[in-house]
């Protein structure tokens, strides 16, 4: 069992790593074929006007539903009930074409105004693109759905090959179509800005049918469980599905929160740029290409490779245990992520010169936007390793709750960071709105989970990264006095000297320290702290479920009363029982039996 749970996890992480790398390597030829600087900065405008909505109606076209179709097979798999399975299915795929069909829809006629709105020149050509990605909207859903059944079935490497699949074939046709369009018709980079777009369709066709021989393959296993399956319940459809639905939204909203940021900057930065700051069109468009369609393509990956290896722990925090427990798991999750996240973010955000003309251009101002939303990048992965912990922990409406004050306070702050900050406003608003809301959390799971000790590597981690990234940053500055790389070529090699260089010294110091085995689970060292009984005994109401709690959840701040009647109820009880007169003990934590 625990061989096939390895298994899975390496092809589900393999295919989202594999797939965004992909994503991001074909910028360079591409851009490459698309002429001049103006004409780059333009395609990847329209490209990312685009893009960004249908990722975000993609998103909320599945509304969580493939994952949670496949926990609702694997129970009734659990339980040998796989007609049940088929059947709830068979009525997913209805909902799922039907979703996408609605999204489509929507997606075609909103095309004018989000264009409209969108820092582009051509209005038009922008609409033709964002309806170019409507047919990989409609498709999309269904494939996911399927994607979903395997899953469910414990069969995860379909989930990671067809991935790999969908992102390999749609770079294969946006370089070829590019390069015959561009290189060999010599026609105008508008149109292969359209078929870069589609190609999103192209992809999934190709993962459709990789789906559908996977699934014939394993037909005959499929007809055996059948077949020795029990009945099918007669079960209400619709309302499993509304359900599932009810509980899927709000990690459907935290999980599209980083681009629905992405979102709302593409809207409102044209508005308060050029209609109120009186801002060229051209130069917004520019300024909106270098500080968020290039920078996004980069700090995604980055997001993806560092949550992909710390949210491997949060599933456990879903279990009914001790805050001393809970504790120590959210304690080892956030010093993998610092261990993980602050040196390949920054160290980045060191080389973003040569990172921004890798994949773009040699260009000051660009690298400059970079070099920020690299270190803004800190602030979004440790936002959505937080509210997931938070809302594996049961805390859904509180989660989704502080990501709505997080979009007020975007909203209030972007147009003074815009008007004061320039180009670099939007990434500035969306780290302090990111930043103030991740650290309200932060401060809450400290409160009621993390104990004394729990986080003694984390200061460690700290100080290890800034001395290395302060002696990289020097070194790399000194360096370009005499020499700054100003080809491609030469801009990678340089790259890989200090990366590595910096990865041999980061590892080998972690490991001297002791903390490289204690961080990654190899050696099992539990701090020695004088336990808190009152604590350890403490009932974790936050994640209870549903169904213990008559539907209801418990927010951190609805237990504020429960906390102070058993706080006071428990110091008369002692000095009832014991006739002591002395100061109780100060409680550190929220919630007490």
């Amino acid at each position: 069992m625990k061989k096939k749970l390895l298994s899975g996890s390496f092809w589900m992480m393999m295919g989202s790593i594999l797939s965004r790398v992909l994503g991001i390597i074909y910028l360079i030829p591409w851009l490459m074929m698309m002429g001049s600087l103006e004409q780059r900065n333009a395609a990847q405008a329209i490209f990312n006007s685009a893009y960004t909505p249908y990722a975000l109606f993609l998103i909320l076209s599945q509304s969580g539903f493939p994952s949670s179709i496949a926990r609702q097979i694997a129970e009734y798999n659990s339980e040998n009930k796989f007609r049940n399975s088929l059947r709830v299915f068979k009525y997913g795929m209805m909902v799922m074409l039907g979703m996408g069909i609605i999204s489509g829809v929507i997606f075609w006629v909103t095309a004018p105004w989000i264009a409209a709105t969108s820092p582009v020149v051509s209005v038009k050509a922008t609409i033709i693109t964002i309806r170019c990605c409507v047919p990989a909207l409609v498709i999309l859903p269904p494939m996911s759905l399927i994607r979903g059944f395997f899953q469910g079935n414990q069969d995860m490497q379909p989930y990671g090959i067809s991935q790999l699949w969908e992102q390999l074939m749609r770079v294969i046709f946006i370089i070829a179509t590019t390069f015959v369009i561009m290189e060999v018709m010599h026609g105008s980079y508008l149109e292969a800005v359209n078929y870069s777009t589609f190609a999103a369709f192209v992809g999934a066709i190709f993962s459709f049918v990789y789906l559908i021989w996977h699934g014939l393959k394993k037909r005959d296993e499929y007809v055996q469980l059948y077949e020795e399956s029990l009945p099918a319940d007669n079960n209400h459809i619709p309302t499993i599905f509304k359900g599932i639905i009810h509980d899927a939204i709000p990690f459907v909203v935290i999980g599209s929160a980083i681009t629905i940021f992405q979102f709302a900057d593409q809207l409102t930065f044209k508005p308060i740029a050029v209609n109120l700051m009186g801002m060229p069109l051209k130069t917004a468009r520019d300024l909106f290409t270098y500080f968020s369609a290039n920078p996004n393509k980069i700090t995604a990956v980055v997001i993806s490779l560092t949550t992909a290896i710390s949210e491997t722990s949060l599933p456990l925090l879903a279990q009914k245990q001790s805050h001393k427990e809970t504790g120590n798991i959210l304690s080892q999750n956030i010093e993998l992520n610092l261990a993980c996240l602050i040196p390949s973010s920054l160290l980045l955000s060191i080389l973003s010169w040569e990172i921004n003309g890798i994949f773009f251009d040699f260009q000051k101002l660009g690298s400059e936007l970079m070099s920020f939303a690299l270190v803004n990048s800190i602030v979004l992965a440790l936002f959505m390793n937080f509210f997931t912990a938070v809302q594996s922990m049961g805390f859904q409406r509180y989660a989704v709750k502080k990501f709505g004050v997080g979009i007020i306070l975007k909203l209030v702050l972007q147009t003074p960071a815009i008007y004061f900050f320039g180009a670099f406003g939007p990434t500035l608003a969306t780290s302090v709105a990111f930043g103030l809301v991740t650290l309200d959390v932060y401060l809450m799971l400290r409160r009621n989970y993390i104990q004394p000790g729990q986080l003694k590597y984390a200061s460690k981690i700290l100080k290890i990264n800034i001395f290395l990234l302060t002696i990289t940053f020097v070194i790399n500055r000194l360096i370009k006095l005499f020499f700054v790389p100003e080809s491609k070529i030469t801009a990678f090699i340089y790259c890989a000297v200090i990366a590595s260089a910096f990865g041999i010294a980061y590892l080998l110091i972690l490991k001297k320290t002791g903390v490289l085995g204690v961080i990654f689970g190899t050696v099992d060292e539990t701090p020695q702290e004088k336990e808190d009984i009152l604590l350890e005994s403490a009932t974790d109401y936050e994640i209870q479920t549903d169904e213990n709690l008559g539907g209801a959840h418990f927010a951190p701040e609805d237990l504020e009363k429960m906390k102070n009647e058993t706080q006071s109820t428990s110091v008369a009880n002692r000095m009832e029982n014991h006739g002591s007169k002395k100061k109780p003990y100060k409680l550190k934590g929220k919630h007490f039996e």
